[in-house]
């Protein structure tokens, strides 16, 4: 073993920890939630934990088991206690295509709350753009800041929730985040030869592979593409193609429509849809009767009086109609994600 002989595991629910207490009286703790298979379980669940032997923790109710050493080498993947741990860490991590939050947890908020206009002091300003929008809404997902109309304000007191936003999310917002503040550049093919013949200090290239172009972002931005797993050196790893699908640079010109893997990702996606999320893609995909006749009548403003009479717009014919709503739901989509 590479730690004491541990005399008790808890867990503490006041923060959200699995406690591991050993015989010399050190003490380790670690965020359960964060641990692969403990996710989705209950208090209950989770308070269930016992030692398994002098290496292991062990929730028989969820046939979840976890090494001590490798939860404190900072490997939270779940594994049966087996000969498999004999691979090295490198070899674990690179099997898993999304990290431990506990690698990415403190650096995305760090990145979100050093980036966005404004300041922890003074709180978020949005400025009505979307990257600084998520980027607010995505502070107070991870339970660090309040929601204002004009963006964020810190808490009092910030706590991690529970129940972690997706990951996935959350990097599709640091990276819409650092493009809106040039932290990253993404290149074209011409660009990425010409970029060759200039050095930039501050910048690192991530080199074109799995179909994707190049980029270059500063350092500050390149650690926490690392931290959520979206980098291996310098190569875009697999979990990041699905992220980067997302913010679709244009530099890349990338013909989703013909791309057999985003079809097979977006069949995979609407199979394993939330309920909740599908009745509102429902609702917004469908352009009804009532909808149509509500936006063909035009607007009306208040007159002097106060009553509404005054045209705001003439009526338009069904057609036009229906691609103005379209149009319009084209950005509903866009949000829909980040509400739930």
């Amino acid at each position: 073993m590479s730690h004491q002989t541990p005399s008790n595991a808890r867990y503490d629910r006041r923060n959200g920890m699995v406690v591991v207490e050993f015989s010399n009286r050190s003490v380790f703790m670690v965020p359960a939630r964060s641990l692969l298979g403990l996710a989705g379980a209950s208090e209950n669940e989770i308070a269930e934990v016992e030692l398994m032997g002098e290496a292991g923790l062990r929730w028989k109710c969820l046939d979840v088991d976890h090494q001590i050493g490798l939860l404190m080498d900072g490997e939270f993947g779940t594994r049966a206690l087996t000969p498999e741990f004999a691979q090295s860490p490198g070899e674990r991590l690179g099997e898993m295509e999304e990290p431990p939050s506990a690698l990415w947890l403190g650096p995305v908020i760090e990145f979100l709350s050093d980036n966005l206009p404004g300041s922890r002091k003074s709180g978020w300003d949005h400025d009505f753009i979307t990257a600084y929008q998520i980027g607010c809404e995505a502070l107070a997902a991870l339970g660090q800041a309040d929601e204002t109309a004009y963006g964020a304000v810190v808490r009092d007191t910030p706590e991690i929730p529970t129940i972690l936003p997706r990951w996935d999310d959350l990097a599709v917002a640091v990276v819409f985040l650092a493009a809106q503040n040039g932290l990253i550049t993404f290149l074209s093919d011409g660009d990425a030869a010409r970029s060759q013949l200039f050095r930039v200090g501050n910048e690192n290239p991530h080199r074109r592979n799995r179909g994707m172009w190049p980029a270059r972002s500063n350092p500050e931005f390149t650690s926490v593409l690392r931290s959520l797993g979206l980098l291996d050196g310098n190569e875009w790893t697999v979990a990041s193609e699905t992220i980067l699908w997302r913010d679709s640079p244009v530099e890349w010109r990338i013909d989703f429509k013909n791309d057999p893997r985003f079809i097979n990702a977006v069949d995979d996606a609407c199979e394993h849809l939330p309920d909740n999320i599908r009745i509102e893609i429902e609702r917004i995909a469908e352009i009804t009767d009532d909808s149509i006749a509500a936006h063909s009548v035009g607007g009306l403003d208040p007159d002097e009086d106060g009553s509404k009479s005054v045209m705001r717009m003439p009526p338009k014919t069904p057609e036009p109609v229906k691609d103005t709503i379209r149009w319009m739901r084209r950005h509903d989509f866009d949000e829909l994600f980040y509400k739930f």
